[in-house]
């Protein structure tokens, strides 16, 4: 009789042992959710946290309505229609409230007039370095290479450097400030105003220069965006329905222990294969090389001559 009362007290404390994780994982779960009004939430989710967590909540959703063992364990632990009917109401009302919001473009007119002037000298450098280049190079060669040493067509900043360069460079030529140019000054005054006939004239050279200054200026900042209504609901509606998931997914790991069950749930993932390690063939066995016998060193004896005989008599 006392052995049977131990054996059944025995018994029930190993029940109660194994439910103590699913209790303990279902209060945690319940407090995180059912926290005092107007305090501030403990847990502060990512923005990707939150993001992929219509995924993961639908994913949820349909493992439990799709497979009947983990509906029924699911249940055990407390899951009632009314929170799968939750679940779906609070994914649903983030599926709704809108991702894009309007607002400050991401741009300023400074930014866009940077980029169309780079642009605009771009395209400039190739075809006006060669025809100019080519015309100095005839007429004036020293000229040519003072103006185009180490320069050449370029994209992007670098081909705004390159013009600029350019540019100064022939300031430099017409005002004869280049001490090193003192004995050149009227060729080079000269070769400046040759390339105005070309079209590379004042004019010219002072468009350049505006965009050389537009594409190196500075720019002014992006103005603040305020966080706008509808990004603020959206983000509500993902906190709430990330509150929901948590729960019910600390709950699922708990009771469901099938790692099948917990893939189909998107709680778990499938173990990548192991790769046998390659067996490498055995190399087979090289047969010997046969011996070749070797030749005789003795010379045969030479057989004896025949004897002739005649008449009693022997020759050899």
């Amino acid at each position: 009789m006392e052995s049977a009362r131990n054996g059944r007290w025995a018994s029930e404390k190993l029940i109660l042992a194994s439910q103590i994780p699913i209790v303990l994982s279902l209060l945690i779960a319940a407090v995180r959710r059912c926290r005092p009004a107007g305090r501030k939430s403990v847990m502060e989710y990512s923005d990707a946290v939150l993001e992929g967590t219509p995924e993961r909540a639908t994913k949820l959703l349909m493992g439990i309505g799709a497979v009947a063992a983990v509906r029924t364990l699911m249940a055990g632990a407390g899951m009632t229609d009314d929170d799968i009917l939750e679940g779906r109401t609070l994914l649903l009302d983030v599926l709704a409230a809108p991702r894009k919001t309007a607002g400050a473009p991401a741009d300023t007119d400074d930014a866009r007039a940077q980029r169309a002037a780079t642009g605009e000298l771009d395209q400039w450098d190739e075809p006006n370095y060669a025809r100019h280049g080519a015309a100095l190079r005839r007429r004036f060669p020293d000229v040519h290479d003072y103006v185009f040493k180490d320069l050449s067509a370029s994209t992007g900043t670098a081909a705004v450097r390159g013009v600029a360069t350019f540019l100064a460079r022939l300031d430099a030529l017409e005002n004869g400030t280049d001490p090193d140019r003192a004995a050149t000054k009227q060729g080079d005054k000269k070769a400046v105003a040759f390339l105005a006939t070309r079209g590379l004239d004042k004019a010219e050279r002072k468009r350049l220069k505006g965009l050389v200054d537009v594409a190196l200026g500075p720019t002014s900042p992006l103005p603040e965006t305020p966080d706008l209504p509808e990004a603020a609901r959206r983000r509500e509606a993902l906190v709430k329905l990330r509150g929901w998931f948590d729960e019910w997914a600390t709950t699922a790991r708990a009771v469901v222990k099938k790692r099948s069950y917990l893939i189909r749930l998107g709680l778990a993932s499938r173990k990548a294969p192991q790769r046998k390690p390659a067996t490498t063939p055995a190399t087979p066995a090289t047969p010997a090389t046969p011996v070749t016998p070797a030749k005789p060193t003795a010379t045969p004896p030479r057989p004896a001559e025949p004897v002739e005989e005649t008449a009693g008599a022997r020759f050899e």
